[in-house]
């Protein structure tokens, strides 16, 4: 099935690609199903980039909102609206291609190259420059967070 193709992947590493003026974007060869699949696609909450989703991590996301017993029914429903309703559904092709909401790419300064950075179920789409900025500012607490697990 289609929409289940990127749901096995493991979305790890970074890598600097190209937006094209159509906001058409590449999958990185090592994280491409080499089937014709669906991600979904959000702007993060900063707006500073963009989240892509496999169908597994949104509906992760989605049973972890339900599960918090101790957030009142209507707030987690909210909650879910807002992470479902700012979602868009992606299809990537056979060669790993994707086209990008221009809403969002506009949002996030998305154009030329850009770095796709992977976190597991998802992978995020930063500006290269404000991905430079973002790695600077978390200087000290990337050097804790290995001190801490040895690394």
């Amino acid at each position: 099935m289609a929409s289940d193709a990127y749901n096995s992947i493991k979305f790890t590493g970074q890598y600097r690609h190209g937006v094209d003026p159509k906001n058409r974007i590449t999958i990185p060869a090592d994280w491409r199903s080499g089937e014709e699949g669906v991600l979904y696609v959000r702007l993060h909450s900063s707006g500073n980039h963009i989240i892509v989703m496999s169908p597994d991590e949104l509906d992760k996301t989605v049973a972890g909102i339900e599960a918090l017993a101790d957030v009142p029914l209507p707030t987690r429903q909210t909650w879910i609206r807002k992470v479902t309703a700012g979602a868009q559904r992606c299809c990537v092709d056979k060669q790993g291609r994707m086209v990008l909401p221009p809403e969002f790419c506009a949002k996030a300064g998305l154009q030329g190259e850009v770095t796709l950075a992977g976190v597991m179920g998802q992978f995020q789409i930063w500006n290269s420059q404000r991905w430079e900025a973002q790695q600077a500012a978390e200087a000290a607490d990337t050097q804790e967070f290995a001190n801490r697990l040895g690394l």
